[in-house]
């Protein structure tokens, strides 16, 4: 093994695959990414497994759509040498797909990355490459913030920095908004795993993924918690005690209909994607906060980028209170990172202990 990378040094990749999706469009996609360098390029799952132990490879990006049995096998197996392998998904968009798609998260897998199809590659290459070689080296640099794959030692943070945090609201919420991303799958099945029955507000989740993808995502939650969760219906007016999900590919937010007795109901837009997503987490925090005020709270989950920090500072200004994911607990501490450094946090805690902490805040 050669010493342990810098921050300068390019994140490793490891691409497994031989089709076009993998070959042409994958492996050009982070080649020309001056961030990343692919380490290794096994054809196939039983090569990438075999070959794993003798690399440094810090991400991986895998073709599902190939042999969804095989895919997930192979994810499976370099999860056993490597309980932290950050593993991204891709393929077309189809019914098998998706279905591989999800049992892959519930294995271990962070990520799903929908590849252009035919009819829509002009319109979707841009996000798509934009997409993976961002998710790639966030992914990369966060397997290397915690020492590496064969460190013994505990993760440290370069980049932690003492957090100033801010009073939380006085007054009992009576609304959840959530914002996640990658690693946000099984984050919110935490969550909502261990979320007290006495927390009966509305809850409303911005989660980055595509179509088909959300309404599978409710129906888990639902499996998991026995709440009412949903993909967010335009016009339909939320309730206590049920979840709403944002459906992929369309914002979600929150507004009074003026028609219905002034009932806050959920609208759905397609306007343009904010910090390249769609759905986004800022405008749904920031209808909340224009609705409910110092009632508003909000919790932001692991993710890449800094979606959410725009609408966290909407729900401060409004009185509101923000929660933010620690770093330690997150598979990358991109979205929660950013509030917590721009002191819009009441509390960064370790996933485990959020459940808790919302239900004391919804019992205050």
């Amino acid at each position: 093994m050669s010493s342990s990378p810098s921050k300068k040094d390019p994140v490793q990749a490891m691409v497994i695959g031989d089709s076009k999706v993998v070959g042409d469009l994958v492996g050009g996609i982070l080649e020309r990414d001056p961030r990343i360098q692919i380490a290794i390029r096994p054809a196939d799952g039983e090569k990438a497994v075999a070959q794993f132990r003798n690399t440094e490879a810090e991400v991986i990006v895998i073709d599902i759509g190939g042999d969804p049995k095989l895919s997930l096998t192979t994810i499976s197996r370099l999860l056993r040498i490597d309980a932290k392998a950050r593993i991204i998904m891709v393929s077309t968009l189809t019914f098998t797909n998706v279905k591989t798609g999800l049992e892959g998260m519930e294995r271990g897998a962070v990520e799903f990355l929908q590849t252009p199809a035919a009819h829509t590659k002009d319109s979707s290459l841009a996000v798509f490459q934009h997409n993976l070689a961002e998710t790639a080296f966030e992914l990369g640099q966060a397997r290397r913030d915690e020492g590496g794959r064969q460190a013994k030692k505990a993760p440290t943070f370069d980049d932690d920095a003492p957090i100033t945090l801010r009073p939380a609201s006085t007054v009992t919420p009576d609304i959840l908004v959530i914002a996640s991303s990658t690693g946000g799958p099984q984050a919110l099945a935490s969550v909502f795993g261990g979320l007290d029955r006495s927390v009966t507000v509305p809850i409303l989740i911005a989660q980055h993924m595509p179509p088909v993808f959300t309404g599978s995502l409710a129906q888990n939650i639902t499996r998991i918690c026995g709440r009412p969760c949903v993909e967010g219906k335009d016009g339909e007016p939320v309730k206590a005690g049920h979840v709403y999900v944002a459906p992929g590919d369309y914002h979600m937010v929150l507004e009074r209909d003026a028609a219905n007795g002034g009932a806050v109901c959920i609208r759905l837009n397609q306007d343009t994607p904010v910090n390249y997503c769609r759905p986004s987490a800022d405008p749904l925090f920031k209808s909340a906060a224009i609705i409910y005020g110092p009632k508003t709270i909000g919790l932001v989950l692991t993710g890449m980028g800094q979606d959410g920090q725009a609408g966290s500072e909407a729900v401060t200004k409004a009185g509101g209170t923000i929660i933010a994911q620690d770093h330690a607990s997150s598979v990358v501490w991109g979205m929660p990172g950013a509030v917590a450094k721009a002191g819009l946090c009441s509390a960064v805690l370790p996933l485990i202990q959020i459940p808790g902490h919302l239900k004391k805040a919804f019992a205050a």
